[in-house]
């Protein structure tokens, strides 16, 4: 459903080359990273209607997201402790809630800037480099949508599917991650270019909308 609505409104309009800004540099000598914060929208949560309703994108970015960032924060200061005490076993358990709450902030902060109102030119198919690029690896901006729609539903569970700009085979591709992980968890040389959401939080309420109308 998130993928039909998206996909449908022609909201693959992200410039060639774009993509997440990695997170802070450790500031402390012994490399554990700096905490993040809530990013705003660059737009008001009801613009995306009637694509994403206002309702949906104030919960998943107020609650959602915020709780990837908290959890996040909260896992980076447990960590903190856990070095200074050379507590090794508390570093390996925490690595789990540091890449999934971490890979949460980061995949939707990309989520966010991916997605624009119409009246500031959303919706639009993507052209120059862009638009080029898609037909000459899919052959149509619309066989992209195809593409994209079948990886996302044949996801197993919760996850992201992803436009990606392969660096190394300096060609665009389509890839999955489950859960929360990021695209760099594919590869280093994946830089991402649009990622969509397939968790039901980004989509379940105007799903139980249309089934009520």
């Amino acid at each position: 459903m998130a993928l039909r609505t998206l996909a449908s409104k022609k909201t693959l309009s992200l410039a060639l080359g774009g993509g997440a800004r990695p997170l802070a540099a450790a500031a402390a000598a012994r490399g554990v990273a700096t905490t993040v914060s809530l990013p705003d929208l660059p737009y008001d949560f009801g613009a995306l209607e009637p694509a994403i309703s206002g309702e949906i994108m104030r919960l998943h970015h107020q609650k959602h997201h915020a709780t990837y960032v908290a959890n996040y924060n909260k896992a980076l200061e447990q960590l903190d402790a856990a070095v200074s005490k050379g507590d090794a076993s508390a570093v390996v358990q925490l690595q789990g809630a540091i890449k999934f709450n971490g890979g949460g902030h980061v995949n939707h902060s990309i989520f966010w800037k991916n997605l624009k109102p119409i009246s500031e030119g959303g919706g639009e198919p993507p052209h120059g480099k862009l638009g080029w690029a898609i037909d000459e690896h899919f052959g149509s901006f619309e066989a992209l949508v195809k593409k994209m729609n079948a990886e996302g539903a044949a996801l197993q569970g919760s996850g992201w599917v992803w436009l990606a700009l392969d660096k190394e085979a300096k060609k665009l591709s389509v890839e999955t991650t489950p859960n929360q992980d990021p695209l760099v968890t594919k590869g280093a040389s994946f830089v991402p270019l649009l990622g969509i959401d397939v968790w039901e939080h980004a989509y379940y309420l105007q799903v139980i909308s249309f089934c009520w109308n």
